[in-house]
């Protein structure tokens, strides 16, 4: 299993730390959405990297952290509230904390559908929880020829506690849908996909 040629690691302290910083910084984020509750921002591509990193939050008031962990965590259980998917399963457990799957999802016509391969960690803080993942390559699971294999570069949630009954979900990815698809075309249309 490698990523991209590079070798393979399962993310430490100081990657979720790092991640929630992400999180909850606002500095060199760009406000796209701001609707209903639910907040996008945008952070153009890195020198690097050519897609933007998205991030969105949203205050769940009747929802307990644990609850939505336990919802976004559940592999078998995402075909219920992820209408995209088309599907999903575990490829294998590296750690008590770290495992590998595959994800498929619906892309809009006239779009061919996209699959991933990715390395997902987690870490529960008290009553704050985090899963991030990155894209890996596996031998036992090359592309299909009926999608194409886009790249995360980092995809997470943090699920932070407001009291036992509610709490505050953000969203943060850079993916490289990887296609014919224009950088920009990818850029702009991410911003309004997001809030859905």
């Amino acid at each position: 299993m490698s990523r991209g040629g590079e070798m393979v690691y399962i993310p430490d302290d100081s990657d979720f730390s790092s991640f929630r910083d992400q999180c909850e910084s606002l500095e060199g984020w760009h406000s796209q959405y701001n609707k209903g509750g639910v907040m996008v921002w945008s952070q153009a591509p890195g020198e690097s990297r050519t897609v933007q990193k998205i991030k969105l939050r949203i205050a769940c008031k009747d929802v307990p952290a644990a609850t939505l962990y336990d919802v976004l965590h559940d592999t078998h259980y995402r075909k219920k509230w992820d209408s995209n998917v088309i599907e999903t399963y575990d490829i294998g457990r590296l750690t008590a904390n770290a495992d590998v799957g595959y994800y498929a999802w619906k892309c809009p016509s006239p779009l061919k559908n996209r699959d991933f391969v990715t390395l997902r960690s987690w870490l529960p803080l008290g009553n704050d929880y985090m899963i991030i993942n990155y894209s890996v390559k596996h031998p036992k699971y090359p592309p299909r020829k009926d999608f194409v294999r886009a790249v995360s570069l980092q995809t997470g949630y943090l699920v932070k506690a407001n009291g036992p009954h509610g709490c505050t979900l953000y969203y943060l990815t850079q993916v490289d849908p990887r296609g014919s698809l224009p950088k920009w075309v990818v850029n702009k249309v991410s911003q309004f996909v997001a809030p859905k």
